[in-house]
């Protein structure tokens, strides 16, 4: 189907493997797709060597679909954009002539040490990419959020706190000058499995995460500490990702903050 005559309420969703989603395992309710909720994205393709990581985004047109959890190796994998959507809708804030716009810009594994979220770096810029094509489509559509989780990198390669800030509150700054002052922005806490193995690491970019929300005005930190990682879900020593149960109480959470920010 086209889409120029499909107004959209758009989210942006950036950051690293838990924007992505890599949670799996069974969840207490499976998620029903919503036929008024699409993902847009771009194809690409991710080569990771010992020494560095390609991301080459093809020379295709940009995808729009139907919304739903993708199927991994190892079943289906979680996204908390999803529950978010879900909750967006239940709470009466996708109009009956709207539809809800996920765009999918994270990539599993980057961050700002590694040059690709900066100002003039490939996720950033084709995050932008994205977000202007969403807009072209049709004048009355309009960003109403960013979904941000992304920090495990910049803490496990050293980079500086202070400059790791100054990185984020660029991004988000960049955003909201192009797209809206006012866009409602929403970082989570990292997986307490992992981060609490980690502290000396992990509690100085997230102090600094929780600093860029304080000071932006139209934020909120979303804390994890009870959610559980795909090793303790599912027993498969992955204790960085949130499992796919998780990720659906994120988005829900994400979604709480979200409210929280309309109605302040």
């Amino acid at each position: 189907m086209g889409f120029q005559k499909q107004k959209f309420d758009i989210i942006i969703q950036a950051g690293q493997s838990n924007a992505e989603g890599c949670g799996v395992g069974a969840v207490s309710q499976e998620l029903i797709p919503s036929s008024n909720v699409y993902y847009l994205y771009a194809e690409k393709e991710v080569v990771v060597t010992e020494e560095n990581m390609k991301i080459t985004y093809l020379d295709k047109p940009f995808v729009i679909e139907p919304a739903k959890e993708r199927e991994g190796e190892n079943g289906i994998l979680g996204d908390f954009s999803l529950t978010f959507a879900e909750e967006y809708e239940k709470a009466g804030l996708l109009a009956d002539d709207r539809a809800l716009l996920i765009i999918r810009a994270g990539v599993g594994g980057t961050g700002f040490k590694k040059k690709q979220w900066g100002l003039q770096d490939i996720l950033y810029l084709k995050m932008l990419e994205l977000a202007d094509y969403a807009l072209s489509l049709n004048s009355e559509n309009r960003i109403v959020g960013l979904l941000w989780h992304q920090g495990e990198h910049d803490a496990f390669e050293n980079n500086s706190p202070e400059i790791y800030k100054e990185q984020l509150s660029a991004l988000l700054n960049g955003v909201r000058t192009r797209y809206g002052k006012e866009i409602p922005f929403i970082a989570g806490e990292f997986v307490n499995d992992w981060k609490s193995k980690n502290l000396d690491i992990c509690t100085p970019i997230l102090e600094k995460i929780q600093q860029v929300v304080s000071e932006s005005g139209n934020a909120r930190y979303v804390e994890t500490a009870d959610l559980l990682s795909n090793d303790q879900k599912n027993g498969n020593g992955d204790d960085i990702h949130f499992c796919r149960e998780s990720l659906h109480i994120l988005g829900r959470r994400y979604f709480v903050a979200y409210q929280n920010i309309l109605n302040k």
